[in-house]
């Protein structure tokens, strides 16, 4: 895979993985870094958001090869309403009964990896055709 061909939006299957995997890389620094500059509690909620919502990225795409394969809204949907569900019920669990172990906050930065990996890829792209665009 070409960073280049990402950077201008030429997407291939092979971008799936790499998203993935940027995704963990993402998590793996926001955990490092709040480590290193503030509480346990803010690590521990990092790391059990970001798995999470890892997750959810690799059931998102499964259900989205589903939907292709089946024609069908109803494969997407039925997988999306049972994640959530256990999100859902994952992120009560840890706000209610472990609050000296997760932090709501670290939790609520956690579940926004995959969000925080995307917005880095988007003023990626837009710094690219901004500076190579103009050159052409």
């Amino acid at each position: 895979m070409d960073i280049k061909a990402i950077l201008t939006g030429n997407l291939d299957p092979a971008f799936i993985r790499l998203f993935m995997a940027a995704n963990w890389i993402t998590m793996a620094v926001l955990l490092v870094v709040s480590t290193l500059f503030s509480s346990s509690q803010i690590a521990a909620g990092i790391l059990l958001g970001g798995i999470i919502a890892n997750l959810n990225c690799i059931g998102l795409d499964k259900d989205c090869k589903r939907m292709v394969r089946w024609r069908s809204m109803a494969a997407y949907y039925a997988g999306m309403a049972v994640r959530m569900g256990l999100v859902a019920l994952a992120v009560t669990v840890a706000i209610l009964f472990m609050k000296e172990v997760f932090s709501p906050i670290g939790l609520f930065i956690g579940l926004s990896v995959a969000v925080i990996n995307f917005y880095l890829l988007v003023i990626a792209m837009l710094i690219y055709r901004v500076k190579f665009k103009e050159a052409v």
